[in-house]
């Protein structure tokens, strides 16, 4: 038992300095925190030879799934950010041909890159307009596309 408890407290010691530790997302931090207090919990009630143990080993169990859990509702969330970002597109295009002018989205990320949106409207042709809309991050073009927009 003493073994047990004494790699812990090293494996704690070396985690809480390990920077890829602090690299994690909050959702993975919080996860593995949530999934390590109720698989400790339930350890401890299910082996009731030795608690301890089956606290640990529950703890363990726990904050790897948790974390597991948590990376995987992140990843989720920013797929739907992605979507998101293509909605902003649309609502820029049809801005640019209700108003018959430029628009201009920006944002600055959470790791500091700058991204714009701009929609310019084009020709009518057909009952709807063209709108030229660039992608920019960090003042740098990326993308140039032509979206054809039903004028209503």
């Amino acid at each position: 038992m003493k073994k047990i408890l004494i790699v812990l407290f090293i494996a704690t010691l070396f985690f809480t300095n390990c920077s890829t530790l602090q690299e994690l997302s909050p959702k993975t931090k919080e996860g593995a925190v949530i999934g390590a207090a109720i698989g400790g919990i339930l350890g401890a009630i299910l082996d009731s030879n030795k608690p301890w143990r089956g606290a640990i080993i529950g703890a363990t169990i726990g904050s790897v799934s948790g974390g597991w859990i948590g990376y995987k509702m992140e990843q989720s969330q920013k797929e739907r950010t992605v979507d998101a970002k293509a909605d902003i597109v649309d609502i820029a295009a049809r801005e640019a041909v209700k108003l018959n002018s430029v628009v201009k989205y920006e944002r600055i990320t959470e790791d500091g890159t700058k991204e714009e949106i701009v929609a310019t409207p084009g020709k009518i042709e057909n009952g709807s307009r063209s709108v030229t809309v660039e992608y920019y991050r960090n003042g740098k073009l990326i993308l140039k596309e032509i979206k054809q927009i039903k004028i209503s």
